[in-house]
């Protein structure tokens, strides 16, 4: 018997899906934040392109401050994936959590098939953008897509 294995992928107008995640220091971070606008940046330390997406991620933090969640989600693994996680903070200006995906779960339940992939999810918990990759306009797709989502927030 040949058995299939169907790939979930969450899409634009799905729900993203609910996760408890660790931080660097241990702190379990609950996602989607609940009745906020959040960003959700999957990326690893070996992705070249992650190390130009963070720190516009990053910008969207420090631009639209306490109206919007956003954090970062390693696919990185191994004794030595903190040390390299906390350089790679330091070199891309991250002052967020690092939220750690260890086993690979979210990503899989995400369907992530690209570093970086950054979610914008609404505050009902709906993803309304997804960015695949890095390349040539990704930090106005970023910056005009969080500002719409934002505006658009229940009130």
């Amino acid at each position: 018997m040949i058995a299939l294995f169907l790939a979930t992928r969450v899409l634009i107008g799905d729900a993203f899906p609910a996760a408890s995640l660790p931080t660097l220091d241990g702190q379990m971070v609950a996602l989607p934040a609940s009745g906020q606008v959040l960003v959700v940046e999957i990326f690893a330390t070996w992705c070249a392109s992650c190390h130009e997406a963070l720190p516009i991620v990053e910008g969207l933090r420090k631009r639209f401050g306490s109206d919007l969640v956003v954090v970062t989600v390693s696919e990185d693994e191994g004794k030595d994936a903190r040390a390299k996680l906390e350089r790679m903070a330091d070199e891309t200006g991250l002052t967020g959590p690092i939220l750690l995906d260890p086993d690979h779960d979210l990503y899989r339940r995400l369907g992530v098939r690209k570093l970086p992939t950054t979610y914008i999810v609404d505050d009902k918990g709906v993803v309304r953008h997804i960015d695949n990759g890095f390349g040539p306009g990704y930090p106005s797709r970023l910056s005009g897509w969080t500002r719409q989502t934002l505006r658009a927030r229940s009130r």
